[in-house]
């Protein structure tokens, strides 16, 4: 990692793809390293196990409002290094052997520099992780597993409020369906049988034990840009749809299966969005009582 990085809050550092979908081991200095699982390694492994060892990369304060909201703590005013700062201890040998070489990070400690930034030192290896190090495993991390969170910022507490209160929501739908199955539900699962079913998808569930985890999203994606683009030559062809507004690149089979970045989205305007859903369902509902 060799790249002069101004702001780290927008910097996007540049990966080989090539060597990613080959599943090749990323050096991030000489103890830490960031080694690709299969398939095959993940369900051995632990689907679980494997998220907890990854979560505190491929996670970000959005991504934790609503604990770090009833925790007194404004997500709106936490760094993703600074969310990193408060979770990497539980990243212990048990849950980082199959990512990161079983690297124990709980005996990093902080320190603050000549510059007053907080790092991460493991003095009895040489080891220093600060930012820069740490948003640079983060990316890679997020491109491997194709796991890019969403960022949402809101301004007023009564915006954030009605924030939490959606996602207080949410969240309780999602752990009633889970006491309904008894089980935690898988993400990969969903992913591994629209694969194993499509005729296009040339693996079975045994060969699909050896390949990469990058390899398979990318597959995952590439089944979903050939079944649009077919559906969308289909319509074309047959006259039902209208090509003249849709983007030459749309008809690209083989067109980047890379994610565009998301932009944060203002919340005042998906509070407004979401205040009149509930009003026009509050009307229907009295439409129909009458």
């Amino acid at each position: 990692m060799a790249e002069k990085i101004k702001d780290l809050k927008t910097y996007e550092f540049k990966f080989d793809q090539l060597k990613l979908y080959f599943a090749e081991d990323l050096v991030v200095n000489n103890i830490i390293k960031i080694v690709q699982p299969t398939i095959g390694n993940i369900v051995s492994f632990g689907e679980d196990k494997l998220n907890a060892s990854i979560s505190p990369f491929v996670t970000n304060p959005t991504t934790h409002r609503l604990y770090l909201w009833k925790a007194g703590i404004d997500w709106n005013k936490l760094s993703e290094y600074q969310l990193f700062l408060m979770t990497y201890r539980s990243l212990q040998p048990e849950i980082t052997e199959l990512v990161f070489d079983g690297y124990d990070f709980s005996q990093l400690i902080q320190y603050v520099d000549k510059e007053e930034n907080i790092v991460l030192c493991d003095q009895d290896q040489n080891v220093v992780l600060d930012e820069a190090i740490y948003q640079y495993m983060a990316q890679y991390l997020r491109t491997m597993f194709n796991r890019h969170p969403k960022v949402e910022k809101a301004k007023g507490r009564a915006t954030k409020e009605a924030i939490i209160d959606e996602d207080e929501q949410n969240l309780a739908i999602q752990m009633k369906k889970a006491a309904a199955n008894n089980q935690n539900e898988s993400t990969l699962l969903p992913m591994i049988s629209f694969c194993v079913n499509h005729p296009g998808f040339k693996y079975t569930t045994e060969q699909l034990k050896n390949v990469g985890i990058y390899e398979f999203m990318d597959s995952v994606q590439r089944l979903q840009i050939y079944e649009a683009t077919h559906a969308l030559l289909g319509g074309s062809y047959s006259g039902f749809c209208d090509t003249k507004k849709i983007p030459k690149e749309q008809f690209n089979f083989m067109r980047s299966a890379v994610p565009k970045k998301v932009l944060p989205q203002k919340q005042e305007e998906k509070i407004d969005q979401i205040n009149n859903d509930r009003s026009k369902i509050n009307e229907r509902i009295k439409q129909i009582r009458k």
